[in-house]
């Protein structure tokens, strides 16, 4: 599946084409950070996962650069989820998405087989942090779709979004998996934490279910119990959508 990935990134130029020359136009904006993570038997199961960020943070110097057009990161992200990574400890994205795994696949070592994960941009204008403008989400998302061409090559059962309450929002509401039918608005929290929505085919079978929850590095921030609410609720989630 990486291989499909990198030939996809490959294939419409990632980084080089007019839409990104359009992006690059605003300034320091770094080169195109590849898919963190897909799990060896991803392709292989129907209980899979994408977990899916913001904004790709780093670029060179994480990983080599392939073609002259992105940086391969799938070792960082790896070694990131693994907690293997100097940094990754300190950083929610990775930790809560370790916990959250371990506790739904019952072991990291076996669920990390059966998820993946990436970010919805592909290139940052800074390095620690999400600054991204809503001209760079509207080209990288709705108009290379880089993301949802990931998807169409992974087809995830579930995807979680970790963009919380944001201009976001507009770009997922406008995804489209293949061979969908209708989408059913399962559940939407009226604070705007989080809402769960489902892909269904013509039997309204569930292609694929989504949910849109707070980013970890937020929830890191509020302290008492809300790290372990938070894991609680996204593992509940998991079951409930097997």
């Amino acid at each position: 599946m990486k291989d499909k990935i990198f030939e996809m990134y490959k294939s419409i130029s990632v980084g080089n084409n007019q839409i990104c020359s359009e992006c690059n136009n605003e300034g320091a904006l770094g080169k195109p950070v590849s898919i963190y993570f897909i799990g060896e038997n991803f392709h292989k199961s129907d209980d899979t996962i994408l977990f899916v960020g913001k904004t790709a943070v780093g670029g060179l110097g994480i990983g080599p650069f392939v073609d002259n057009l992105f940086t391969d990161a799938t070792t960082f992200g790896e070694l990131s989820l693994d907690l293997k990574e100097e940094n990754a400890k300190r950083r929610a994205f990775y930790s809560y998405t370790n916990e959250i795994v371990t506790q739904y696949y019952g072991s990291f070592e076996i669920g990390k087989q059966f998820i993946a994960l990436t970010n919805l941009v592909k290139c940052n204008n800074a390095s620690t942090k999400d600054e991204t403008s809503y001209h760079i989400m509207e080209h990288c998302i709705n108009s290379l779709r880089v993301t949802w061409r990931e998807i169409e090559i992974l087809k995830p059962k579930r995807i979680i979004f970790y963009t919380g309450n944001t201009d976001y929002d507009d770009f997922i509401e406008n995804f489209e998996p293949e061979n969908y039918v209708d989408y059913l608005e399962i559940e939407r929290d009226k604070s705007g934490i989080w809402w769960h929505g489902r892909y269904v085919d013509e039997n309204q079978v569930s292609i694929c279910d989504i949910l849109r929850i707070n980013h970890p590095d937020r929830i890191r921030y509020i302290g008492g119990n809300a790290k372990d609410n938070y894991i609680s609720k996204v593992v509940d989630w998991l079951h409930m959508t097997k």
